[in-house]
């Protein structure tokens, strides 16, 4: 076999090609040849072997896809970042950047977004229900705590339509009978109820996510298509409210308050904001993730070096959750 004979042009092309990462079918169309047909040319001129060939093929999509990562995200960092800060998910941000930009494609803007480091919200569940199904996750709750029989008279004629609307939808999807549903909205008013009669009921926000994990066990309320299950979480209705009394507040009830904000004994509100700056810059500068878990092992070694800084538990009670330090934390202080 004569592998030193000049190479013609197609055949130089050919191997040229191969060695950039073009498969044999691509090329074979190109030319006019089959498929074997260009792999023994290439056999033959000693081209490329397939590893290489795929090794290439492998970084030219690399290169494709980081610089349309890149494309976007000199776009549309800036409107995703105060999306988040806005608590929406990363694909409520994709939806809605999609909406207003129509030629963005949707997994170039996944791709970029998961990459991009921004904090999105993981399950924005604040927006699943509506204030007044938030609420009736409390008085069902509270009326379950005082073990109030259902007044079905008082829910008939009182509740709002919407909530009757609203929990028949989320609770039929997570498998409750039409009587399990009469029992629970029986229960909201006899808490409703039972709150005008006496101005000093009230439930902490720690016996609330008590009762809730009992009764979703007890009662399977949960959602086969993974949303979040009603009642929602003391966190989502802290979110929404801006803080577990507030929502009280809101509903009627009385509440705990000892005459200081959230969580505010120890700590001012500057010690907690300027904790979660603090750890941030350092988990920056170490290449450490800015995890719950984290900040858990910062407080300790910081306390190791006689720093007092808030706890993990207290943060997320002052902030509602997590993500929300964080946010506030990276929010630029208006001029």
């Amino acid at each position: 076999m004569n592998t030193t004979a000049p190479l013609s042009e197609r055949n130089a092309r050919i191997l040229d090609r191969y060695a950039d990462g073009a498969t044999l079918q691509e090329i074979a169309a190109d030319v006019g040849l089959t498929r074997e047909g260009v792999r023994q040319i290439v056999v033959k001129h000693g081209g490329a072997d397939a590893e290489a060939s795929r090794a290439a093929r492998q970084a030219a999509k690399e290169a494709v896809v980081t610089q349309a990562r890149e494309v976007f995200l000199a776009s549309f960092a800036e409107i995703a970042s105060e999306l988040a800060h806005e608590g929406f998910t990363r694909p409520e941000a994709i939806s809605r950047i999609k909406v207003l930009y129509p030629d963005i494609d949707v997994d170039v803007a996944e791709d970029a977004l998961k990459a991009s480091g921004i904090l999105f919200d993981q399950n924005n569940d604040v927006d699943i229900f509506s204030n007044v199904a938030l609420e009736a996750g409390v008085w069902f709750l509270l009326g379950s705590e005082l073990r109030l029989k259902p007044d079905p008279a008082w829910a008939a004629v009182y509740l709002p339509q919407d909530l009757l609307d609203e929990l028949g939808t989320h609770l039929v999807e997570a498998s409750v009978t039409p009587d399990e549903l009469s029992t629970i909205l029986g229960i909201i008013g006899a808490a409703q109820r039972a709150a005008l009669e006496d101005r000093t009921l009230t439930i902490t926000g720690a016996r609330y996510n008590e009762l809730r994990g009992e009764l979703l066990d007890a009662m399977g309320l949960k959602s086969a298509k993974g949303a979040k299950p009603w009642p929602p979480t003391r966190q989502t209705i802290q979110k929404r409210y801006d803080g577990w009394n507030d929502a009280l507040e809101s509903m009627g009830l009385a509440t705990a308050k000892k005459g200081r904000q959230k969580g505010l004994l120890t700590f001012t509100e500057e010690d907690y904001a300027q904790s979660i700056v603090d750890f941030i810059a350092d988990a920056t500068a170490s290449g450490t993730e800015q995890t719950f878990a984290n900040y858990d092992a910062w407080v300790k070694e910081q306390a190791a070096d006689g720093i007092r800084r808030p706890s993990p538990a207290s943060i997320r009670n002052f902030y509602g959750a997590w993500l929300t330090a964080l946010r506030r934390a990276s929010r630029p202080v208006p001029a």
